[in-house]
């Protein structure tokens, strides 16, 4: 943008529109955070969308979806595929999670001595793991009551 001030000199202002974008997000971004804090159900895209929509009526689907794999590449959110579908979690600590065959709801399962010996016990000399993500396909008690 170029002005002139009171004095007729040139200012010239640049506008970085990478870090507007970026600060323009920010807020955004920190209510998607927000959300996936408070609930434990490893909600989809929609799902986030549909509940930050209320706090941020402004946000479209476009942006969460972005900002979800923003924070997923980060490392800030857990990114998880089950059933050709992205679950979304904000706890990234050493845990496995769990899946009911019936209803889908999707359990987190702590152990982190069966990580370490999974990635003790690996053995190949063409590939050094770092990390182990393990999803149990089952079903829940509710459902495994229904089932007898």
């Amino acid at each position: 943008m170029i002005a002139l001030n009171n004095n007729r000199y040139l200012i010239i202002i640049v506008i970085n529109s990478d870090f507007m974008a970026e600060t323009r997000n920010t807020v955004q971004m920190q209510k998607i955070l927000d959300y996936l804090i408070k609930v434990k159900s490893h909600p989809n895209a929609e799902t986030v969308y549909v509940n930050v929509k209320n706090a941020v009526p402004s946000i479209t689907r476009a942006t969460v979806y972005r900002n979800l794999h923003k924070l997923a590449d980060e490392g800030k959110i857990c990114r998880l595929e089950i059933n050709g579908e992205y679950k979304f979690d904000a706890d990234c600590s050493v845990h496995k999670h769990c899946v009911c065959k019936s209803c889908g709801k999707i359990f987190d399962y702590y152990d982190k001595h069966l990580s370490e010996k999974m990635l003790r016990d690996f053995k190949s000399k063409d590939f050094n793991p770092v990390s182990v993500n393990l999803i149990y396909f089952g079903y829940c008690t509710k459902c495994s009551k229904r089932r007898k």
